[in-house]
């Protein structure tokens, strides 16, 4: 089968939660035959610092910052991309930098391309086991494309869980599923989770369904309980994890369902979230 996934988007700034996303974009653009494409942005927010504070009487050389700032990030993303061009051997690979506020560049650049990958946090983000980034849960919410967010420590997918509950968005993960694994073979579950069992299960069946239309053998898995906290525990770190960005009870566009906003904050595995 020919891999419906061309192009791969993967922002990173270098640090660890970042090392994770590039790990896993370079395993999926090997098996599915992909270019690469790695974004690292100039934090122009890191730039412009000075201008943003009130020093009162200290005085501050603004051009000299900004000039030396400018130089020492792009002196980083040249360091990062040059890593990452060796490490991306045999893979169709191209580095660009960029500068601007980063989950609006990446959103921006994401046009192009049929899926993103991203790290959980970057360096300028606090973040702890279970925390995520503001840019990953911006990029999240905007990406016109899937968005591939990366656990904290690489381990190579042996799984894929689908989270099916008969929502849009949940339709068009199953669809992106599909596309996946038009170009890498995985065990296939389709997970539903809904207060009655019984509808649960139709809705897993309705998912296998398509998979199976899709030349995909799955399996179906029902469950009981609250969809955030039976999603984390069935997903293992070997699994990757696709999952509709919204739920059936959704209130705002342009927020991300609390289902999803949990999921992506304590999975043990990646997470691939569809709009």
């Amino acid at each position: 089968m020919k891999a419906m996934i061309k192009r791969i988007l993967l922002a990173t700034d270098g640090s660890a939660p970042a090392k994770s996303a590039e790990a896993l974009a370079l395993f999926l653009a090997r098996r599915l035959g992909a270019e690469l494409v790695a974004l690292f942005v100039k934090d122009v927010r890191l730039i412009r610092f000075p201008e943003l504070l009130d020093f009162g009487a200290i005085s501050v050389p603004v051009p000299t910052y900004h000039e030396a700032i400018d130089e020492a990030l792009e002196a980083r993303g040249k360091a990062v991309l040059e890593r990452l061009a060796r490490e991306a051997e045999g893979v169709r690979f191209e580095g660009v930098i960029r500068t601007g506020v980063p989950y609006e560049v990446i959103a921006k650049e994401a046009r192009a391309f049929d899926l993103v990958a991203i790290g959980r946090a970057g360096d300028q983000e606090g973040h702890e086991a279970t925390g995520l980034g503001s840019t990953v849960e911006r990029v999240a919410r905007i990406s016109p494309v899937p968005v591939l967010v990366a656990a904290l420590a690489f381990v190579e997918p042996e799984r894929l869980v689908v989270s099916y509950d008969g929502s849009d968005s949940a339709a068009r993960a199953l669809h992106f599923a599909a596309d996946l694994l038009e170009g890498i073979a995985l065990e296939v579950l389709v997970a539903s989770v809904d207060e009655d069992l019984d509808r649960a299960a139709l809705l897993a069946a309705e998912g296998v369904e398509y998979l199976r239309a899709h030349g995909v053998r799955a399996h179906a898995k029902p469950l009981s309980g609250d969809p955030a906290q039976e999603l984390v525990q069935l997903a293992e770190p070997s699994d990757l994890l696709v999952m509709g960005a919204f739920g059936r009870g959704r209130v705002f566009e342009l927020l991300l369902g609390s289902t999803t906003e949990y999921v992506l904050r304590r999975a043990a595995c990646p997470v691939a979230l569809v709009r």
